[in-house]
């Protein structure tokens, strides 16, 4: 096995077991249970759902929009290709 690799699998556990560790401690606290929540705490654990939410919606498409993008370059190159063909150009 490469080092490298090694490297690697260790990064990708200790990412994961971070993670993990991150995710689960707000589940040892009863200041964030929805529950629990009055007022403000609950307008702060709100706030905090729609932050999350907006990252995961964030990276989605961003996910999306680099994938659209290159199928769309690909298309124009196709289309710039059929008309110098042609011998016609649209501009």
């Amino acid at each position: 096995m490469e080092p490298l690799l090694g490297v690697k699998i260790g990064c990708l556990f200790a990412l994961l077991l971070l993670t993990l560790i991150c995710g689960l401690v707000p589940i040892c606290f009863k200041w964030f249970r929805i529950e629990a929540a009055t007022g403000r705490h609950r307008r702060v654990l709100s706030l905090l759902g729609c932050i999350s939410a907006g990252v995961f919606l964030g990276a989605g498409f961003m996910h999306m929009t680099a994938e659209a993008l290159e199928e769309i370059e690909s298309e124009i190159q196709k289309f710039m290709m059929q008309d110098r063909k042609r011998g016609e150009f649209f501009w």
